[in-house]
C-alpha cells in the first residue's frame, strides 16, 4: 500500500485523490508521503500475532512427522484444548510449511542399452492435394543422443511398429530397452506395476530382442532425453517454415537430420551425437533379425458359446473358462494367437484356403464334453452287461451294426438303460434276447416287446439267440409279425 501511494503521488496524484483511488483514510496517504518527504522511515508494517504462535514448534514437530492438518488439529484439541478452528490451522500449517520442490535424478545410460520414443505434432502438411494433420516420430539414443526422425500422418500401431523398423535400419541395430509413452498404439492398459502391452507391438518387440518399458502415467521426466528432442525437432526444423507437400518436407527433414541435428554440438552431452554414435555406440547395438517382422492385422473378438471365436470366415477355439469375454486377437508369421488380459490362451495354424472351416482343439472344451464315443460306448457297456446274457449280446450285435455311427448306437443303447425305470432287469433281458432271435437289432424293438409283454413267450424252437448276420434271410421276419402275434392278447407280467 506504501509502495502505490508513492507511485500515485509521484504520477502528480494529490493527497485526496490518492484516499479516493484506494479508498483509505486522507491523514494514511498525509502521513506516508510526510515520512518520504522528511526522509524518515517508511511506517512499519503491522504485526500482527496468531492465536496458534504459542503452539508453533508444537505444530512444526507434527509437520516433520508428515501429519495431515486435519490430525494435527486434533492433536491440538486433545493437548492443548485450543479453541481455534479447523481452517484457522490449516492457513497457519500452510504459512510455514517449506515449498516443495521437485527433485529428479539424473539418469545415464551404457551405450546400446536404451532408446527413447515419441510422438509430436507438427500441425499440417499438403499431401496429394489435401490438408493432413502430420506428426513426427522421434527415436533417440540414451547415450549418444543420436536420433532418427519420419514425419507420419497418424500414430496407429501399423506406423508405429513400421517407424521402428526404419529407425533400426537407420542406426544399424536395436537398443535393448526403448522406453515408450503409454501410447495406445504400444499400451493397452496403462499400469505402473504391470502394464499391458499392445499384442502386435509385444510380439514385434520379441521378433527384434528388445525389451519395452512404458512410462509411468503423467511421468514426462521418465523419457526426458526423447521429450527434448521432440521440442527441438519441432522448433528448430519445422518451425515457421512452409512445405510446398509431404515430399518436400520429409526431403528437408532427412537433409537436416544429416546436416545439423546428428552434427551438433549437444546441449547436454557437449559432444557431437553422429560422432559418438560411430565411435562408442553402434557397436553396442543388438543384430538385425534376419526377415523382417511379418505385419498382420490385429483384431478383437467374443468367445461364443461353443467356445471358438470368428476370424476371417473362420472358427478357432478357445478354452471353455472364456465364453462370453472380449480377447485379443493377432495372426502373425501363419500362427493366429489369442491373448485374454495379456496373456496368450490360444495358438492355432491359420486357415488360409477354406472358409467357414471349425479349427477345434479339443482340450479347450470342459472334460464333461471332451469325451469320444467309443470312450461313453466303453462307460455304458458294463451297465448292459449287468442287466444279462441277452442285454450282453444285443449290445455286440448293435455296436457291430453300427460301427460306422458310434453316436446312433450310443442313443439306442442309453434307450436301453432307460427301460430299467420301467421294467425289470428280466424282462428287458428277454426281450434283448427275442430281439437278437428274430434279427431286428434296434431299441424300439425291444421297447415294443416290453411293452406288449412278449418277452415272456417261447423263443422259436432254438430258445438261444442268433444274431441278425447268422440267420438266412427267410427265416428274418419284421415287425408285422409281432402284430398279428400281439393280436392274440396282450400279456401281462403277473
Amino acid at each position: 500500500m506504501q509502495t502505490t501511494i508513492k507511485t500515485l503521488y509521484e504520477q502528480g496524484y494529490n493527497k485526496s485523490q490518492i484516499a479516493r483511488i484506494l479508498d483509505i483514510d486522507r491523514k494514511t496517504v498525509r502521513k506516508v508521503i510526510g515520512s518520504q518527504e522528511g526522509g524518515y522511515a517508511e511506517v512499519p508494517r503491522k504485526e500482527y500475532l496468531s492465536q496458534f504462535d504459542p503452539y508453533k514448534d508444537y505444530i512444526l514437530a507434527k509437520m516433520e512427522k508428515g501429519l495431515t492438518t486435519k490430525r494435527i488439529y486434533q492433536d491440538l484439541i486433545r493437548d492443548h484444548e485450543i479453541t481455534g478452528t479447523y481452517s484457522g490451522v490449516r492457513h497457519y500449517v500452510q504459512k510455514h510449511r517449506p515449498p516443495k520442490q521437485d527433485v529428479f535424478m539424473v539418469l545415464h545410460s551404457l551405450p546400446g542399452e536404451e532408446a527413447q520414443v515419441d510422438f509430436g505434432s507438427i500441425g499440417t502438411l499438403n499431401v496429394g492435394g489435401k490438408i493432413r494433420k502430420a506428426w513426427i516420430f522421434i527415436m533417440v539414443l540414451s547415450y549418444s543422443r543420436y536420433m532418427y526422425v519420419k514425419i507420419t500422418l497418424d500414430q496407429s500401431v501399423r506406423t508405429f511398429i513400421m517407424c521402428h523398423t526404419c529407425a533400426f535400419r537407420y542406426f544399424g541395430g536395436v537398443p535393448k530397452i526403448i522406453k515408450i509413452d503409454n501410447l495406445k498404439a504400444g499400451v493397452t492398459e496403462a499400469d505402473f506395476y504391470e502394464p499391458l502391452m499392445q499384442r502386435t507391438y509385444a510380439e514385434f518387440a520379441k521378433h527384434y530382442g528388445f525389451l519395452p518399458e512404458p512410462c509411468r502415467v503423467y511421468t514426462p521426466t521418465d523419457k526426458g532425453k526423447v521429450e527434448a528432442a521432440v521440442k527441438y525437432v519441432k522448433d528448430n526444423c519445422f518451425k515457421e517454415r512452409d512445405f510446398a507437400d509431404l515430399e518436400e518436407a520429409e526431403k528437408f527433414l532427412a537433409d537436416w537430420l544429416e546436416r545439423t541435428a546428428n552434427q551438433r554440438v549437444h546441449g547436454t552431452t557437449q559432444k557431437i551425437p553422429a560422432a559418438e554414435f560411430r565411435q562408442k555406440e553402434a557397436a553396442s547395438l543388438g543384430g538385425l533379425p534376419a526377415s523382417d517382422f511379418s505385419m498382420s492385422a490385429s483384431d478383437t473378438a467374443v468367445v461364443g458359446t461353443q467356445c471358438h471365436i470368428s476370424y476371417r470366415a473362420n472358427y478357432y477355439s478357445v478354452p471353455y473358462q472364456y465364453v462370453g469375454c472380449k480377447v485379443d486377437v493377432i495372426g502373425v508369421n501363419n500362427l493366429l494367437k489369442v491373448y485374454f488380459k495379456g496373456n496368450e490362451i490360444a495358438l492355432h495354424t491359420l486357415e488360409t484356403k477354406r472358409k467357414g472351416e471349425h479349427i477345434t482343439d479339443k482340450s479347450h472344451y470342459p472334460s464333461s464334453k471332451n469325451i469320444s464315443q467309443a470312450e461313453i460306448l466303453s462307460s455304458i457297456r458294463p451297465k448292459i452287461y449287468s442287466i444279462g446274457q441277452g442285454a450282453a449280446e444285443f449290445f455286440e450285435h448293435h455296436v457291430k451294426a453300427n460301427t460306422a455311427n458310434l453316436q446312433s448306437s450310443t442313443r439306442a443303447l442309453n434307450g436301453i438303460l432307460s427301460l430299467k425305470k420301467k421294467y425289470p432287469d428280466e424282462a428287458i433281458n428277454q426281450a434283448c434276447l427275442r430281439a437278437c432271435h428274430y434279427g431286428s437289432i434296434s431299441y424300439q424293438t425291444v421297447k415294443s416287446i416290453c411293452e406288449k409283454g412278449l418277452d415272456v413267450l417261447p423263443i422259436g424252437d432254438s430258445g438261444y439267440c442268433r444274431s441278425a448276420e447268422s440267420l438266412p434271410v427267410s427265416k428274418v421276419r419284421d415287425l408285422n409279425e409281432y402284430r398279428r402275434i400281439t393280436a392274440l392278447g396282450v400279456i401281462s407280467h403277473e
